[in-house]
């Protein structure tokens, strides 16, 4: 089982769209793969093409009638964070709520930092979605307040939205790399497609094919597979990341 869990200390910083594009290039690339919505908006969904009136099934505790979109097994489990078992569960060191034969993606909120302290400890990836602005990158002390955000073992980041046609943008990028170092997964740049496409409810592979978006994120996939170990360094070197 490989467990990835998407969470920002900020909201608005583009965690459910990364979750979503991560989950479809992985599956492109051959992964069994799990997405689900932890988050009370209920919006994941709406990157994969579907509409907001569309039911997505909830997650339950045991395995039950699934809904695949582009590849992706598509779960709601807002819902069962309500139950108080949901959490007395996740304190067990195998709780046996995620499919051992896949990969999981989680979408956390800002807000349910509760919630993703508790899943943190069975995750294998943390991601943490950055903006290059200086209201998201203030919060980088608070991914995990007390410990310095190059001693998260499990913790990489993705710039999102990055405009090198901004001085700002082109500045906190830099700030960011010399930070971070190799925590820094990736970079995904600004494209106004992903919003046009998410307007227009279709996925971006389908509504902008060439979109630059798609060749950051073939990028970040490949990291995040040589990052869980899922490719070896060797068969990945031809998509080294260039951030």
């Amino acid at each position: 089982m490989m467990l990835i869990l998407f969470h920002s200390p900020k909201g608005g910083v583009g965690s459910t769209f990364l979750t979503a594009q991560l989950a479809m290039h992985l599956a492109e690339r051959g992964h069994q793969v799990t997405a689900i919505d932890f988050t009370y908006q209920d919006s994941l969904k709406l990157h994969f093409g579907m509409l907001p009136s569309q039911t997505v099934a909830g997650m339950t505790y045991a395995p039950g009638d699934t809904m695949v979109v582009g590849g992706v097994e598509l779960l709601n489990g807002h819902a069962i964070t309500e139950d108080r078992r949901f959490l007395d569960v996740l304190e067990q060191d195998d709780p046996g709520l995620f499919d051992p034969h896949r990969i999981t993606l989680l979408d956390i909120a800002s807000g349910s930092r509760a919630l993703k302290t508790r899943l943190l400890s069975h995750c294998d990836l943390h991601i943490c979605p950055l903006l290059p602005f200086a209201g998201s990158l203030a919060t980088l002390p608070l991914v995990e307040p007390g410990t310095p955000v190059a001693q998260l073992e499990k913790t990489a980041f993705v710039l999102n939205q990055l405009d090198d046609t901004r001085r700002l943008s082109r500045h906190s990028h830099s700030f960011i790399r010399e930070l971070l170092g190799d925590s820094l997964l990736g970079t995904v740049r600004r494209d106004e497609a992903v919003n046009e496409a998410l307007a227009m409810f279709e996925p971006i592979p389908k509504f902008a094919p060439s979109s630059v978006v798609r060749i950051d994120l073939d990028r970040l996939t490949h990291a995040v597979e040589r990052r869980l170990g899922l490719v070896a360094d060797e068969d990945a070197g031809a998509a080294s990341l260039q951030i």
